[in-house]
């Protein structure tokens, strides 16, 4: 138990029970009230049949109960599966069917989408009251008020499946150990130095592990994380400044979104003295969206952070050397090592593109269901002999100081409002259209989100679809973010001459 969150959560029990975690609007949990709402919902869990191992997906939206559902489920020893609620049917079913879950976790907003795989997995409601005829955490958790733990992990068990798209095909697992989330909450909180007094602003996902690591980190440090949605960038500003947040975790994406002139109006009443810092992962940072965080937080230290779900985290680039390499992604986190080596297995020397390896405790177990893939991108290397290391998939070089800067991804990969989108899946969809008979995607930059998604296709009779019908096509079947900004058609599509 010594290496797993649960543990972590019962070290900062001991020193501040009644303390504030995790805030929404006027609603909260003390370390106390989060610790027994967790028991309590393992219990539910376990009174619904779920085992040591269980896969029990999660699919709602941000709130004090998905944050239950999040620490139930490792309370009872089982591995929860983060899906994010834009995802479309196609998705969730190929989540559900490849992780083999026993029970989905979800909340009204989802509800009607996801009722329909009720006869493949039990549907449990995790937010509001009873819905139907479907299980009610909340309700059921009442019956549970003096729950006792049941949690027996160990550090190396899964306590995670987190679910990214790959360079092709549909969104692959990876497998998330319980040392890794405890390892990664450590790591980033040293040289962020986090500690009980910071009150961190919960804005991203807890659907991916750059958000999830804000509530480790909180109960690590025995911090308060306040939850909110990014929809009007004022009331994010309001709220940094009327909680006096001391830290402001982003993506370029949610930058763009914070400072859009549509919406922004400065306020000159808005006071953000207290906050730190502001970091950032989960693509580049531009000298324009810089340049706007100073205007406004103009006392915050910036911090630029890069990584990938296989490893959690790899770098980051501290305050003082932001201005001096704008475009370097760091050098690597503390207890881990960045390596860059070439098509021979070789070291790089500065200035030599090569792809970069990852050592420390953050690396995942590997690809759920998957040992292909698994042993592409998991595997020993002769420096270091019975030691796993993750090859990334992005070709970076070093300079002089050993400062890392990212070039290219090795595959065909998008990165798009800070997700990573597999075109193969998206040409896919559109090959489903009765009218399609061959499509190719790729990424165009723009600064702002990282790259525009661009299909090109052809039809069986040579004319394009309309763009509306074929924009509508892809809205169906696809998150929006993977939905192509670009269509073109083309009359014959080229042909490499590598088929079959």
């Amino acid at each position: 138990m010594l290496t797993t969150i649960p543990w972590m959560l019962e070290e900062t029990l001991g020193r501040c029970p009644d303390k504030e975690a995790v805030f929404e609007g006027d609603e909260s949990l003390t370390f106390a009230q989060m610790h027994q709402q967790a028991l309590a919902t393992a219990l539910v869990l376990r009174d619904l049949g779920v085992e040591k191992g269980d896969r029990i997906g999660i699919c709602m939206n941000k709130t004090l109960d998905q944050v239950s559902a999040i620490l139930g489920t490792m309370y009872a020893n089982a591995i929860f599966v983060p899906i994010l609620p834009k995802l479309k049917r196609s998705n969730i079913a190929h989540i559900i069917s490849d992780s083999g879950m026993k029970a989905m976790i979800t909340d009204s907003s989802r509800l009607a989408e996801v009722k329909e795989f009720a006869e493949q997995v039990k549907i449990i409601i995790g937010h509001g009251e009873m819905a139907e005829d479907f299980v009610s955490l909340p309700y059921m958790r009442k019956h549970f008020k003096d729950a006792q733990s049941v949690f027996n992990c160990i550090g190396y068990d899964t306590s995670a499946i987190i679910y990214s798209s790959g360079s092709t095909g549909r969104p692959k697992g990876i497998v998330i150990s319980h040392r890794n989330l405890f390892d990664g909450a450590r790591i980033v909180a040293d040289y962020l130095h986090t500690s009980a007094e910071d009150r961190i602003t919960g804005v991203l996902s807890f659907n991916f592990d750059y958000g999830l690591n804000q509530l480790w980190q909180t109960i690590d440090k025995g911090a308060s994380l306040y939850l909110h949605d990014l929809v009007l960038p004022n009331d994010l500003f309001e709220l940094v400044s009327s909680k006096k947040l001391t830290a402001l975790p982003v993506m370029p994406v949610i930058l763009t979104n914070m400072f859009n002139p549509r919406f922004y109006t400065p306020n000159d009443s808005h006071n953000f003295s207290a906050l730190r810092y502001i970091c950032s992962s989960g693509g580049r940072v531009t000298q324009k969206m810089l340049d706007s965080l100073r205007g406004v937080f103009p006392k915050s230290d910036i911090v630029l952070m890069y990584g990938l779900t296989e490893a959690f985290r790899s770098t980051y680039l501290p305050p003082d050397q932001v201005d001096q390499r704008p475009t370097s992604i760091g050098k690597g986190i503390p207890d881990s090592r960045m390596i860059v080596l070439d098509e021979d297995g070789q070291p790089c020397p500065p200035g030599k593109p090569g792809q970069l390896v990852h050592r420390g405790g953050c690396i995942s177990k590997g690809y759920w269901n998957d040992p292909e893939k698994t042993a592409e991108r998991f595997r020993e290397i002769p420096m270091f002999p019975g030691e796993m290391v993750v090859f990334s998939g992005d070709l970076v070089k070093t300079d002089d100081e050993g400062y890392l800067y990212f070039l290219a991804r090795m595959d065909d990969m998008i990165k798009t409002h800070g997700y990573r989108v597999s075109p193969t899946e998206i040409e896919e969809e559109a090959l489903t259209h009765e009218r399609i008979t061959a499509a190719v995607v790729f990424g165009v930059p723009n600064e702002e989100i990282g790259e525009d998604i661009v299909i090109a296709y052809s039809t069986d009779d040579q004319e394009p679809v309309p763009q509306s019908v074929l924009t509508q096509h892809l809205k169906d079947l696809l998150p929006r973010y993977m939905v192509p900004k670009y269509y073109a058609h083309m009359a014959n599509m080229p042909s490499t001459g590598n088929e079959g």
